[in-house]
């Protein structure tokens, strides 16, 4: 196979694709005008790599670029990669090349043939791996499940019917009804019957006594007793009039009198 027999078609952004017929010579690739192959864009490195010649095939090489080479989607590196007819080529990240048979590109619209090359196998983007598929889970109504106690009383034996859900055409259990709420106590207690005595009131913590309310007594009955208080005094008798009165001691004279 001749040297003579590939091209190079190279797709720059923003223009159209390029021929380029390859020689025996090697030739340089990157941004820089010394380059065989310049390519202006900035992701390309001044000495992005080389093609060269060698028997009947293309080596390509990359001179430690920034951005780096693929061939097919593998990394080039300093010992370079034996290039195949119809092989996809990306500098960088943006511009893709297309080594090809010059005879094949000879007869084929350049479009046509990149289009050809981007559908084949060996440059189709890699399956996604298959992903488990979610689990449907269906929300089962609540339904009360029956223990049965076991050889050891500390053990219980849950059946498995009970916590499935009900068969296809059973009859479902009835909803609990919800408890209805208990009406609060007002603070001075339940409210009383009319004439109902009041019952004395609890002690106060802190030594704080209620006030006793009044006491009614019925008519006739006696007023009850006063609480017992201190002695009162005693008040003196008045003499009676006419009684006889005890004449008081007389003092003694004066002297000089």
């Amino acid at each position: 196979m001749s040297s003579s027999a590939f091209s190079l078609i190279v797709c720059r952004p923003d223009e159209a694709p390029s021929r380029h017929d390859l020689t025996n010579e090697p030739i340089a690739i990157g941004r820089s005008p010394e380059n065989g192959l310049q390519i202006l864009v900035a992701e390309v490195s001044v000495k992005h790599g080389s093609l060269s010649h060698s028997g009947d095939s293309f080596t390509l090489t990359d001179a430690g670029s920034t951005n780096g080479t693929t061939v097919n989607g593998a990394p080039v590196g300093p010992e370079g990669v034996a290039l195949g007819p119809m092989d996809k080529i990306v500098f960088g990240t943006l511009v893709p090349a297309y080594f090809v048979p010059s005879a094949v590109l000879d007869s084929t619209p350049m479009e046509e043939l990149i289009a050809s090359i981007e559908s084949s196998p060996k440059n189709a983007a890699p399956a996604a791996e298959p992903k488990t598929a979610p689990i449907a889970t269906a929300v089962r109504a609540a339904v009360p499940v029956a223990v049965e106690s076991g050889p050891d009383p500390g053990a219980a034996t849950v059946k498995l019917d009970q916590v499935r859900g009900p068969a296809p055409g059973a009859a479902r259990p009835a909803p609990v009804p919800l408890r209805q709420p208990v009406p609060a106590v007002p603070a001075g207690g339940p409210p009383r019957p009319p004439g109902t005595p009041v019952p004395p009131a609890a002690p106060q913590p802190g030594g704080v006594q209620p006030v006793k309310p009044p006491v009614a007594v019925p008519a006739g009955a006696a007023p009850p007793a006063a609480p017992a208080g201190p002695p009162q005094p005693i008040p003196l008798k008045q003499p009676l009039p006419g009684a006889p009165s005890i004449p008081l001691p007389k003092p003694p004279p004066k002297p000089g009198n």
